[in-house]
């Protein structure tokens, strides 16, 4: 498993493609600096929390419909296939990632 923080190492092309994702909600949702730095500070948080290994219960993140945390995502990492949503994981049912 991955420690927390080398969640942000990534390739230029992997950054590109999902950071296409990310900026979506920027753009959509965020119409003032503050908001903006709100929602990069969240899907900060979120990244690296799915990549810390651990399940705290009290974390807030778990306030977040339908997030999974590490347990979910830790699959993704031990066998490089499947789980790789940590919070929209219907999507991996849907594709059948999540076995």
């Amino acid at each position: 498993a991955p420690f927390g923080m080398e969640a942000e190492y990534a390739h230029p092309l992997e950054t590109l493609i999902l950071g296409t994702g990310f900026f979506i909600g920027i753009v959509l949702l965020c119409d003032h600096v503050i908001l903006l730095w709100a929602w990069v500070t969240i899907r900060l948080m979120e990244t690296i929390d799915v990549h810390s290994g651990y399940y705290i219960p009290l974390n807030p993140l778990n306030f977040i419909p339908f997030y999974a945390g590490s347990r979910h995502h830790d699959f993704h990492h031990m066998n490089f296939i499947g789980n790789y949503a940590s919070t929209f994981t219907w999507w991996d049912r849907i594709f059948g990632t999540d076995s």
